[in-house]
């Protein structure tokens, strides 16, 4: 029988610089890790001090990667050249925010092998919460297995003439829909780095390109055009020519709709004769929006104005949120449909409703304006992060503080993509120092 492949932990030193003692005696515990593969706990690692030193969190899904024969047959382009480093990250954790302590978090950092200094540009995650795919300012695409960061993939043979714009799995997570500033988009089969499909029709940039719940068709969209194909043939089924700007372009989950969000209106049409059954307004205010995970209804919200909550079939308000000070988007549901998040500039808070009745749940306080919110699939854990560069993490439930994490990449804009996305309960967040796997929330949340 072959031998596994260990991967040993390489040191992440700058020339000429002093070695942290931390760091010295973190490297010697992984290296004895690694001699004693058969601990296979997920449990972490802590080496905990006095005041004066730092307290060190160490995942055990660091401490050792293998690539087995059953990994070869199944990922024939696997391998540990490229692998996700381990780095460092300082994380403040505590019962408050006032009371939280400092820690030093260890974390698997992606970055492209072939330019390593090159910054994350987008990232999208499998459904399944497996496979890590991402850009790097150019025309390649990495794929990596979580948690243990070994790369599966690199998709750049004939594919895009120009950088990546757009990342989406299907949802067998088989396949990779990318849209490129060339003006195609490219479904890729991830196993064997392959273009399966080329679509071509489109006269500009192609900014998004997303699958269907059910993974039949694509919709992708460029400046003022949106594109339906069929996912198996690339034949082209219906094209929209859009009056203004063209922001984001998704499939209902639960019903035959596409939701096509120019920034001001939000268009609903219906996918089997395209027609177009709705158009949701703030007015004339510009206006950002989300489905419920149940597709039964949406959220819209506008700059310092109301949260309004929409049928997702027929399109008909069925209330508005008012708020002092004013609400704005990022907006979203919670995972179960029953809470509403929504901004509110003003406060620089984040604020929480019940999504039935409007009701106020709860109010977190941030550091700058949020820009981007994700709730864990559980709904355990909801990440905020705003203008300051801080992600906070708090209990979803109570609205208690967890942890808070610095150095989010701000230099993005906010409506291209998301900094961040859960994973199950593993967090992927785009720091401005690298795109980092921070483990499993809860073995790190132990030591509160």
């Amino acid at each position: 029988m072959e031998e596994d492949l260990d991967v040993g932990v390489p040191e992440l030193k700058g020339e000429g610089e002093i070695p942290d003692p931390l760091d010295i005696l973190l490297d010697y515990m992984l290296e004895v890790s690694l001699l004693n593969p058969s601990d296979t706990t997920n449990a972490e690692t802590v080496i905990a001090s006095d005041d004066d030193v730092e307290s060190i969190v160490v995942p055990r899904t660091l401490a050792r990667s293998t690539i087995t024969p059953t990994d070869l047959v199944k990922w024939p382009g696997i391998t540990l050249d490229g692998a996700g480093l381990p780095g460092a990250r300082r994380v403040f954790i505590g019962p408050t925010e006032t009371e939280a302590r400092s820690l030093k978090l260890r974390q698997l950092v992606f970055a492209d092998s072939l330019n390593p200094s090159a910054s994350c540009t987008r990232f999208s995650l499998s459904t399944d919460g497996k496979l890590l795919a991402a850009c790097f300012g150019s025309s390649d695409i990495l794929v990596w297995r979580l948690p243990d960061g070994l790369p599966v993939q690199r998709l750049h043979p004939h594919g895009h003439a120009k950088d990546v714009l757009s990342l989406a799995f299907s949802p067998d997570n088989r396949s990779l829909v990318s849209g490129s500033g060339d003006t195609t988009a490219i479904v890729w089969d991830i196993r064997h780095g392959r273009v399966f499909l080329r679509l071509e029709g489109h006269h500009g940039a192609v900014k998004r390109a997303v699958y269907a719940p059910h993974g039949a068709l694509i919709a992708t969209a460029s400046q003022k055009v949106a594109m339906i194909w069929n996912a198996s043939t690339g034949a082209c089924l219906h094209s929209f020519d859009i009056e203004g700007m063209l922001y984001e372009v998704a499939f209902s989950l639960n019903n035959p709709h596409i939701y096509v969000d120019q920034g001001g209106p939000c268009l609903i049409y219906e996918t089997q004769t395209y027609t177009r059954i709705a158009e949701l307004r703030h007015g004339e205010k510009s206006c950002e929006s989300a489905e419920s995970h149940q597709g039964d209804r949406i959220v819209t919200a506008s700059p310092n104005g109301q949260v309004k909550i929409w049928s997702a079939l027929t399109g008909q308000q069925l209330f508005a949120i008012d708020y002092p000070g004013g609400l704005s988007y990022p907006v979203t549901f919670s995972p179960d449909g029953s809470e509403i998040l929504a901004a509110c500039d003003p406060d620089e808070t984040a604020v929480t409703f019940d999504s039935w009745t409007g009701e106020l749940r709860r109010v977190y306080q941030l550091a700058g304006k949020l820009h981007h919110a994700s709730y864990c699939p559980s709904r355990d854990y909801v990440a905020l992060g705003d203008g300051a560069g801080d992600l906070r993490v708090c209990d979803a439930k109570s609205g208690a503080f967890l942890a808070r994490f610095q150095a989010l990449n701000t230099e993005i804009n906010r409506e291209v993509w998301p900094r961040f996305l859960f994973g199950g309960r593993n967090l992927v967040a785009n720091f401005s120092d690298g795109l980092s796997l921070l483990h499993d929330m809860q073995d790190v949340l132990r030591l509160r």
